[in-house]
């Protein structure tokens, strides 16, 4: 069986431009039209890069010609459903000349909507749930160096001896879940039965030869750039794929390092925030390989500082093809180790999700 094409990073992104009447001065709704990834194809909760990456999408809208994002600080408050729509309201917080700020409110319907893989306007008329996830996030225009800035030694040098000379598509696919019971699945159950990760194409480094038992020096490596063209004349949405990539198992990183990815009882995302260090054009998903002109890979390098008391951190930087320096993610996260294999939530979700998709045969010992 053929693996079925991947949806484009334009496409997953798509809103709808909703007008229940005039509303208050300063504020616009939109909904996303497109569902968000679910690792366990459908049961469960929804990737929470989505509604990060498309929040700020759906601020884009509302700002002047050459605005571009820059800053983002978003806070989960209530696990998305992959069965219905977000919907947005944007509410104006500032005007400027260099700058103007945003506020994002998001929710979704109480009730799931007839179809389930294309939303319709009337589905964000039904009553709506509490806030789901909010923001705030900044824009600016790009203004003239007054100073030379500094960075690091560019990622493809410091790891120049894992990474080499290999084409990003020589690494394998990053898994729907980061853990250990997932990677064992995935080794023996063919591609089409596990949900496709929509919008980008992500690979993960092996770097089993660096990570020791060490969690303060324990990295991960990420690969990506976008399934489809993304328009020049949009750099919020090239901005928006590298906030979705910054989001993609991350917290995995922690039970990981910690030793524990096959015993994780609760996971989920609490507070994300991106910082965008360059100009527009170096945000740009630009540049051609020399072998099939396809678009060069970005690189997302992640560690984890500190955990403790049921949470813990996650930082990356964000390189360009280039070895620019190009974002700063910051993440924390509710982290809970199970006791015992029936506190396993992430796991038993996933199976439960499977199994109701005809994706998973009987229970059986991951």
């Amino acid at each position: 069986m053929a693996e079925e094409n991947p949806m484009t990073f334009e496409d997953l992104m798509s809103l709808q431009t909703l007008d229940f009447g005039e509303g208050e001065r300063g504020k616009e709704q939109f909904m996303s039209v497109r569902p968000a990834f679910c690792a366990g194809g459908g049961a469960g909760a929804s990737f929470g890069g989505h509604v990060y990456a498309q929040g700020v999408w759906a601020a884009a809208q509302t700002v002047g010609s050459g605005m571009v994002v820059h800053n983002v600080h978003g806070f989960f408050t209530l696990p998305g459903m992959p069965d219905r729509p977000y919907v947005y309201e944007v509410t104006h917080l500032s005007e400027g000349k260099s700058y103007c700020t945003r506020n994002v409110n998001v929710r979704q319907p109480t009730t799931p909507p007839e179809s389930r893989s294309r939303f319709k306007e009337e589905d964000a008329g039904k009553e709506l749930g509490k806030i789901c996830f909010s923001c705030i996030c900044s824009f600016k225009r790009d203004e003239k160096e007054t100073f030379k800035g500094h960075q690091g030694v560019r990622v493809q040098e410091r790891w120049k001896e894992v990474l080499g000379s290999r084409n990003g598509e020589a690494w394998e696919k990053a898994p729907g879940v980061d853990a250990p019971w997932y990677h064992r699945q995935a080794s023996t159950s063919p591609p089409p039965l596990l949900p496709i990760f929509p919008g980008l194409d992500i690979r993960k480094v092996n770097m089993t030869h660096h990570n020791t038992s060490d969690p303060l020096a324990y990295r991960t490596l990420s690969l990506y750039r976008p399934f489809g063209h993304l328009p020049i004349s949009l750099p919020n949405l090239h901005a928006c794929a590298h906030l979705y990539a910054s989001d993609k198992n991350s917290l995995f990183i922690i039970s990981n390092a910690l030793g524990f990815g096959d015993q994780v009882g609760k996971m989920g995302s609490l507070s994300h925030s991106v910082v965008f260090h360059v100009p527009a054009s170096e945000l740009m998903f630009q540049g051609h390989d020399e072998e099939g002109g396809k678009l060069n890979w970005w690189v997302q390098e992640a560690w984890t500082p500190r955990s403790g008391q049921g949470r813990g951190m996650h930082e990356s930087w964000i390189w360009s093809p280039s070895g620019r320096h190009v974002a700063t993610t910051w993440q924390e996260g509710l982290i809970r180790r199970a006791e015992r294999e029936e506190g396993e939530k992430q796991r038993l979700m996933w199976e439960e999700g499977m199994r109701k998709n005809g994706r998973l045969g009987g229970r059986g010992k991951l």
